[in-house]
């Protein structure tokens, strides 16, 4: 009897110790929080924006699996608490615990509380994710970033501007020369 009682104390721990709130996946890693825009934002070059538009969209995933984590754990530890529930009415621990079915409840609203809010939170930095990479793309096109230089463009000489006719060439005044006289047969 004393092992039932220890293994529905154990699932009622174990459905609080998920309602336990879990740091956020940025703030474990000692990341400020993220903003839509920075004052440095302007002075970045083609290469860094890229650089950033891609961390946004990191970020943005990351964001969005950690959303689906917090659910499912949340869900994971309401289902628990049921579950402690339904194993101290079944061997009698429910009425020799006063308070355990209360605690276990209480326990499994408390983790789905949390990962409601850690997926609003996640749901949020999506948001801001997206709008950050909006603003960096937008900057991109507009300092032309990934547009080819336009090319060289070969110039063709300049033509001559006539002013004046050009004289025409002179005659050879001199007398045509004499044509070769055959021979003739006498």
């Amino acid at each position: 009897m004393m092992e039932k009682i220890t293994r529905v104390a154990a699932a009622a721990c174990l459905a609080m110790a998920l309602a336990l709130p879990a740091p956020a996946q940025a703030q474990q890693r000692g990341e400020p929080r993220l903003q839509v825009s920075y004052p440095t934002d302007g002075s970045l070059t083609c290469e860094q924006l890229t650089a950033e538009v891609a961390r946004m969209d990191e970020i943005a995933g990351i964001s969005a699996e950690n959303a689906q984590n917090a659910q499912n754990q949340g869900a994971m530890a309401e289902g628990a608490a049921g579950v402690a529930v339904n194993a101290a009415l079944y061997s009698g621990a429910l009425g020799r615990v006063p308070g355990l079915g209360m605690f276990a409840n209480a326990a499994g609203a408390a983790a789905r509380r949390n990962a409601e809010a850690r997926a609003r939170e996640e749901a949020e930095r999506i948001r801001v994710a997206e709008q950050r990479r909006n603003l960096l793309s937008g900057i991109y096109q507009g300092r032309q970033c990934g547009v080819p230089a336009p090319a060289a463009v070969e110039r063709l000489p300049e033509p001559v501007a006539a002013s004046e006719p050009a004289a025409e060439p002179a005659m050879d005044t001199a007398p045509p020369a004499e044509a070769a006289t055959e021979p003739t047969a006498d």
